[in-house]
């Protein structure tokens, strides 16, 4: 029971149903008004004893409740029979008592009342009248069923009586009146099995922390003085484990500095396309809110400010316009300083140093804490880089050495540069050198691709000579001589412009290149030496090939290149196998169409193991040949973005294919 007394609903009473009927039902026979004043004296004394039950209960549990019960319910109601079941807060049975009148000795025959009962339905509706039997006479009797509490039927109360008109309305009203007293002893009964749990636990509670206060009591003095050390301890420990979470947060921010500055080099053009992205990181990771690169200018020997960062949050457009305006020679400023001695420079507070040329606008600015470092290369020093805090900072060794590493990273990069710019001078001296190899390979062929044109021109000359001579010349054969004259001269200097092209060293441009046009530029140098070796010359272009973005010379000396070898892979086989074939197509891919030029033969192919070293350097396959035509051709091919290979045919020669991107 787990409900206030106070507030407990009342007991719910289940009697036989009486019989409707749509008419006014008649009188119960067994009830009558009060007549008189004894009567109702009686009814009262009745309620007031029944008031009084849970103060004559009070301090019995649940089974002593139980048995009172009953002899209350016996003695007021004169039952026959009166049974009790309630739950057993000791154990998980309920408690059940009974009493019938005539048998003293049944006390413990509530169990078997029990299964009487539950030969019966439980549900108001559902039940026709509740009648048991007695258990010595089995004499029917009438009974009238209770539920103790809201939580089911588990707590209930039966009172039988054989009397037909049991329960009377008072006996009906007594028996709920009984019912809801008992109910409140049973819960008081709870509560105070509970208080007395409650203060025994508290007890057996007060008596331990009482054991346990001695026992602290005789260990306070040896735990204070181990709380004392270890506390020292601890403070110690945690001291340094500050200092240590503050050195790895410093180390963190110093190398994601720098491996954002390795990252932003790698993939930078040059310095001065990586100089913001540099000093931002700088800035960002190391706490400086203004950075420049003061860059060496050889040729004025001063410095010169490249590139500037600041923090978004800080107003330093006067002191970025001073600086982009200024420079500085060895010794003196800031940068001047560092680029004479080649070590870093600390200050505290830039607005206090006289050395420090522009202090009134830092002050302006608010600028105080200045850090500056050189970018060296193999000793020499290639350039400065200043940072500046709002705050006053004392000097700081490891970002000193950060700096320093900086410094050498910046500088490893623009030896890089220089040198990676060195090998592109030296391919492109390479491949000037293979081209003027190839135009020699082919003096003879263009010798007669120029002789032709200028033997005509002779010709028409003189035949233009001849008409003159005369009295009357015929003026329109001299005109379409001199005609042919021109036209022979514009075609002996077309080629003669090819070859100056091609034996030129001009710098690498990449521009919008028509690749119909490059093979119609290439074809008229090979051509000749085809036609002397019997070597006939197929072409079959594509109509709607994609421009590309390129450079025309290196496109034609790929082609070249391929177009040579095919000519000397073609010379000494039979003759029905001379054939060369240049052909042209689009190819579509993933990100929009190639252009294809391919070179196909059917001359002496190549050997399986020669496949992978084809285009290596210097490696070659022709008596006194250099082994660089397609070792430079694949670097073009690759240097424009595309790709260049080579496939055997299946019975006999090779095709050389290099692809080109289409612009978009």
């Amino acid at each position: 029971m787990s409900s206030c007394a106070n507030c407990a609903p009342e007991p719910a009473m289940e009697i036989a149903p009486e019989r409707s009927n749509a008419s006014a039902a008649p009188p119960d026979p067994g009830w009558h008004p009060v007549a008189d004043t004894a009567t109702l004296r009686s009814q009262l004394g009745d309620l007031v004893a029944i008031l009084a039950l849970p103060a004559v209960w009070s301090g019995r549990d649940a089974a002593g409740i139980s048995e009172a019960l009953l002899e209350v319910l016996s003695s007021m109601l004169r039952l026959d029979l009166a049974y009790v079941r309630v739950g057993n807060p000791a154990g998980s049975r309920p408690l059940e008592v009974a009493r019938v009148e005539g048998r003293s000795d049944f006390g413990n025959g509530a169990r078997e009342i029990a299964g009487l009962l539950s030969e019966r339905p439980t549900n108001n509706d559902a039940s026709p009248a509740l009648v048991l039997l007695h258990p010595v006479t089995g004499q029917p009797l009438r009974a009238a069923r209770i539920v103790l509490g809201p939580d089911g039927p588990t707590d209930v109360i039966i009172a039988a009586s054989r009397r037909s008109s049991f329960p009377t309305p008072h006996e009906r009203f007594m028996l709920q009146s009984i019912a809801t007293q008992a109910e409140i002893a049973f819960r008081n009964a709870d509560l105070m099995t509970a208080v007395r749990h409650t203060l025994h636990g508290e007890r057996v509670a007060r008596e331990e922390a009482e054991a346990a206060t001695r026992a602290k009591d005789k260990l306070n003095e040896e735990l204070e003085s181990r709380v004392v050390e270890r506390t020292g301890r601890l403070t110690l420990i945690n001291e340094e484990l500050k200092r240590e979470i503050a050195d790895r947060k410093r180390a963190e921010r110093r190398l994601a500095a720098q491996y954002t500055i390795a990252r932003v080099l790698a993939e930078a053009d040059g310095l001065t396309s990586a100089m913001p992205s540099v000093l931002q990181a700088i800035g960002q990771s190391m706490e400086w809110e203004w950075g420049a690169l003061w860059k060496v200018d050889p040729e004025a020997g001063v410095l010169r400010c490249q590139s500037i960062y600041h923090a978004p949050d800080i107003e330093a457009a006067e002191f970025d316009t001073v600086s982009r305006g200024m420079t500085f020679t060895p010794g003196h400023g800031l940068p001047g300083r560092v680029w004479q001695t080649g070590t870093a420079l600390w200050i505290t507070d830039v607005t206090t140093d006289a050395r420090f040329w522009r202090a009134q606008i830092a002050t302006r600015v608010g600028l105080r804490g200045a850090i500056a470092f050189s970018i060296g290369l193999s000793g020499e020093t290639l350039g400065v880089i200043e940072f500046f805090s709002r705050t006053m900072r004392q000097p700081d060794q490891e970002q000193l050495e950060t700096f320093g590493a900086i410094g050498s990273l910046i500088g490893q990069f623009i030896e890089r540069r220089r040198a990676e710019e060195a090998l592109r001078q030296a391919e492109a001296e390479l491949a000037h050198v293979s081209r003027v190899t190839t135009l020699g390979e082919l003096t003879a062929s263009i010798a007669h691709e120029i002789n032709q044109p200028l033997a005509a021109i002779v010709a028409d000359a003189n035949a233009c000579l001849h008409w003159l001579a005369v009295d009357r010349p015929d003026l329109d054969s001299v005109r379409e001589a001199l005609m042919a004259v021109v036209t022979d001269g514009n075609r002996a200097a077309e080629v003669i412009s090819r070859i100056r092209a091609l034996l030129s060293r001009s710098t690498v441009a990449h521009h919008p290149c028509d690749l119909a046009g490059v093979i119609r530029d290439v074809l008229p140098l090979v051509r000749p030496e085809m036609e002397q070796h019997g070597i006939v010359l197929e072409t079959s272009p594509a109509p709607d090939l994609p421009r590309v973005k390129g450079d025309r010379i290196q496109l034609q000396q790929v082609l070249l290149n391929l177009l040579v070898n095919a000519v000397e892979a073609s010379r000494e086989v039979p003759r029905e196998r001379r054939r060369v074939v240049v052909r042209s197509t689009v190819e579509y891919r993933n990100d929009g169409p190639w252009a294809v030029v391919a070179v196909q033969d059917a001359g002496v192919g190549f050997r399986e193991p020669e496949v992978a070293r084809l285009f290596e350097a210097f490696y070659t396959t022709k008596p006194g040949g250099l082994g660089m035509g397609l070792s430079i051709s694949r670097s073009i091919v690759d240097g424009h973005g595309g790709q260049l290979w080579a496939t055997a045919n299946s019975d006999h020669g090779v095709v050389f294919c290099f692809a080109l991107p289409g612009m978009r």
